[in-house]
């Protein structure tokens, strides 16, 4: 039986303080404190709908960990535990099928281009199935991954072959594992101990990400790898979503307020990601502690062949799901290419 220390605990971690608002939204988020996501993009929606509001919503964010593990946030959205989640589809693998088409290889080159290609499919009912249990605020991919190797120099398709590598997603490890390497699902908070640990060799993450998420012993991820080379092979989606109860009970003029600030929310993300994966990764490939490498354009195409395989794997999943994923993969396609062209 639990002591009334560890009930208490509980209590503390899931409640809010007394608050004078009419409508309390606790928002977990995977990101941490003092890094893009989280100070310009989550913090300004939360000001900016209580300002508007005159106080009658108050938006409790918290980082990570503020509210539970990375991997239970959407479930505690379902649940009613909290109210809203900034957290990623690939944390729950086989729940978000639709979605997947995002994360296949070589759909886009940028996230601005891959976001407004989902927002839009989002928008055309094509993802309809997997937030059916929610209200989304927004979707967003993240700027393609380059891959960082504990000291393994991946220089052609072979050098993939027996390579542990965490991955962001069950699509993104069924392209790696099309190139000989063995996917690992690994929660982010988890990850700085399996490279310690030596249960992984490499991981395909973010550019700025690896300066900014903790690793083992006080590091950051950066500080435990060697050679970094930009892959660009695939990125994962994420999620702003809302419980649909909380939504659905809050009064018209309210709504509008959490819309309008969130109508930007998934575009801000990925110009925001994109402006600094690229400050980042010019930062990384002068550092003298990393081996920067990169494929030529003869090197990606043999990738793009290699791991064609993994889309036909794609379609006929979807197919027993009873979903066309030969429609949805070919209106994703159009779409990057068509906001392809409007970014240039």
């Amino acid at each position: 039986m639990p002591s009334a220390a560890t009930a208490l605990l509980g209590l503390a971690l899931f409640s809010t303080p007394a608050s004078s608002a009419e409508v309390v939204l606790r928002f977990g988020s995977i990101n941490t404190e003092n890094t893009a996501a989280y100070d310009q993009v989550l913090l300004p929606f939360a000001k900016a709908v209580e300002e508007e509001s005159g106080g009658r919503i108050e938006v409790a964010l918290k980082p990570l960990g503020g509210y539970g593990k990375p991997a239970e946030l959407f479930t505690m959205v379902e649940k009613g535990t909290i109210e809203m989640a900034a957290t990623v589809q690939g944390y729950h693998p086989g729940r978000f099928p639709q979605s997947s088409v995002m994360e296949l290889p070589f759909m886009f080159d940028n996230s601005i281009s891959g976001t407004s290609a989902m927002m839009s499919l989002y928008k055309e009912g094509l993802l309809d199935k997997d937030y059916a249990s929610v209200k989304v605020l927004g979707l967003y991919v993240l700027p393609p991954y380059p891959i960082f190797t504990t000291g393994k120099k991946i220089q052609s398709v072979k050098d993939f072959r027996g390579l542990r590598m965490r991955t962001p997603s069950t699509t993104v490890g069924v392209a790696l594992a099309k190139l000989g390497a063995v996917p690992l699902g690994i929660p982010l908070n988890m990850i700085g101990d399996t490279i310690a640990s030596g249960y992984v060799d490499a991981i395909a993450y973010g550019w700025d990400s690896t300066t900014t998420t903790k690793g083992a012993a006080g590091k950051f991820l950066a500080d435990q790898l060697k050679v970094v080379i930009d892959a660009r092979l695939a990125a994962p989606a994420l999620m702003i979503v809302m419980n649909r109860a909380t939504w659905e009970s809050m009064p018209a003029d309210l709504k509008k307020i959490i819309e309008k600030h969130s109508s930007d929310i998934a575009m801000g993300s990925a110009r925001i990601r994109e402006a600094q994966e690229a400050v980042t990764k010019k930062k990384l490939q002068s550092d003298p502690r990393f081996t920067a490498l990169a494929f030529s354009d003869e090197q990606r195409a043999e990738l793009q062949r290699v791991t064609a395989p993994a889309v036909v794997e794609w379609k006929a999943n979807m197919a027993k799901l009873g979903i066309d994923g030969e429609r949805l993969y070919t209106r994703a396609r159009e779409l990057i290419q068509q906001y392809k062209v409007a970014t240039k």
